[in-house]
């Protein structure tokens, strides 16, 4: 680890911020995703296809992924539950992360020191990030993302991911890899061996799923105090992570469960149809698994008609 000092108020501009829109990122789904692969349908052409209209994207999975963050942590997340639905079209398979009744009620009923907690995040982004003015105001809603194609075990995926940062003395245009690309988090400085503790289970857990997906191979975090002034930043290499994390989780168990689950998605999901849904469901507090076949429910259908008609018509 490389630890830097600073001096970092989190709170500054706060009046002035732009605060998440959830109930657009709801609505909007996979759309922006998807609105990405039309624009870009050439890069899935195979050397099968090159001189034929497209018919399909030679790919299993297509998802954002934090859907995929969720499944790699959720062997050791007992008490998490999550929803995933999952729709069939030419061959590849569409997921959709829903919000549990239970992280619903949690996110609308948030205290003020939660969202101000929430907000340090996108501040410290802003600290962090060259050219950026600390004493304006951060719009949560503004987010850079990539698309990423990815194979784990047998299965070819492509995703979506927001990324924050990049180190100006390694990058380079047009990146092919995200090597050059750094995670920002902010986190409360461990001052007891329970803080300690809860940053190798938790923290690192995540960061380590996060930056993993997309090959990004560091994660710098701003250490903060409770009145949100961060004082330290330490870099953490996303390769030592686990060894960190003291058996507090593995990486190959959180693969291992990736790659079952998508084999379990494969076998339920079977009807090759846009507006056919199946319901992926985890309970909360170490549930099973289930899958439920929901056909044309419009409450869960989440494959946008503008997509299915012009992806594969010329």
């Amino acid at each position: 680890m490389v630890y830097h000092q600073v001096d970092y108020d989190l709170n500054v501009a706060m009046d002035k911020m732009i605060r998440k829109n959830f109930e657009e990122t709801k609505t909007e789904k996979l759309d922006r995703l998807l609105e990405w692969i039309l624009q870009n349908l050439y890069k899935f052409q195979t050397k099968d296809s090159s001189d034929k209209p497209l018919k399909c994207l030679s790919t299993d999975f297509v998802c954002f992924r934090g859907l995929l963050t969720e499944l790699l942590c959720t062997p050791y997340e007992s008490k998490e539950g999550w929803i995933i639905c999952a729709t069939k079209f030419r061959d590849t398979i569409y997921l959709c992360a829903y919000e549990t009744p239970e992280k619903q009620s949690q996110r609308e009923n948030a205290t003020e020191l939660q969202k101000t907690m929430s907000a340090w995040g996108y501040k410290f982004e802003q600290y962090m990030t060259d050219g950026s003015d600390p004493t304006k105001g951060v719009n949560e809603n503004e987010e850079y993302c990539c698309v990423i194609r990815s194979r784990l075990e047998s299965h070819s995926l492509v995703y979506g991911a927001e990324v924050d940062g990049a180190d100006p003395s390694t990058y380079k245009t047009p990146h092919s890899d995200l090597k050059s690309f750094v995670e920002l988090k902010t986190g409360k400085e461990p001052v007891q061996d329970r803080d300690y503790r809860a940053l190798c289970r938790f923290k690192l857990m995540k960061w380590w799923s996060q930056s993993y997906l997309v090959g990004i191979p560091r994660v710098v975090c701003g250490f903060r105090n409770t009145d949100g002034k961060v004082h330290t930043l330490k870099t953490y290499d996303v390769e030592e992570m686990s060894s960190i994390a003291q058996d507090h989780w593995k990486p190959e168990i959180m693969l291992n469960f990736l790659n079952k689950f998508l084999e379990f998605v494969k076998t339920c999901v079977q009807v090759d149809d846009p507006e056919a849904v199946y319901k992926f469901q985890r309970e909360c507090n170490g549930g099973d698994i289930s899958c439920t076949y929901l056909g044309h429910d419009p409450q869960w259908a989440f494959m946008p008609k503008w997509y299915y008609e012009k992806a594969f018509s010329a």
